[in-house]
């Protein structure tokens, strides 16, 4: 839900786990520029094809580790992570670490899966985690120095008892 990002035009944007850019796409207009990372070498093919022929020029990928954002440190006022968080074994702990890459008032947005019973996700498409809580999500944030300001679910309207979705808005509150 774009309402979730104030709709203000934030100065650097960093899309971690970008995929094929589709966030970057979506939000071209909400920052003045964007770097979106990912470790899928396919991926970063897909999201520079898909940057171009959309006409989207404030926004570059890079192949990199979400887990390795030294170079980054305090200086993105906007970060979003979707559909990432389920594929890491310690959600927290990379929190922790990409808290160090938001300026002092800086905002994270995470959309991820709400808790499920899908076990194909984890035997087929290694998924670490079978959904995230609003509640774990909220101590996980304060540990790393968050804050969770705003958080909608979504269930699925398409088929009952299909998988829903959760967007988190966290702010820096260090």
């Amino acid at each position: 839900k774009r309402q979730l990002i104030d709709n203000k035009k934030y100065d650097f944007l960093l899309d971690l786990g970008t995929g094929t850019g589709r966030m970057l796409e979506l939000l071209k207009d909400n920052y003045q520029s964007a770097i979106g990372i990912d470790l899928n070498k396919d991926m970063i093919s897909i999201a520079r094809a898909k940057l171009a022929s959309n006409n989207v020029t404030n926004a570059q990928v890079r192949l990199a580790d979400i887990e390795q954002l030294d170079e980054y440190y305090a200086s993105s006022d906007m970060v979003i992570l979707h559909q990432v968080l389920h594929y890491f074994d310690d959600p927290s702990r990379l929190l922790f670490l990409i808290s160090n890459v938001l300026t002092k008032n800086g905002k994270m947005i995470i959309v991820d899966y709400a808790p499920h019973d899908f076990e194909i996700l984890r035997n087929v498409h290694a998924h670490q985690r079978m959904g995230l809580s609003n509640k774990q999500m909220k101590i996980w944030a304060k540990s790393a120095g968050l804050a969770v300001i705003d958080y909608m679910k979504i269930d699925n309207e398409k088929q009952e008892g299909g998988l829903s979705v959760c967007l988190w808005l966290l702010k820096n509150d260090k």
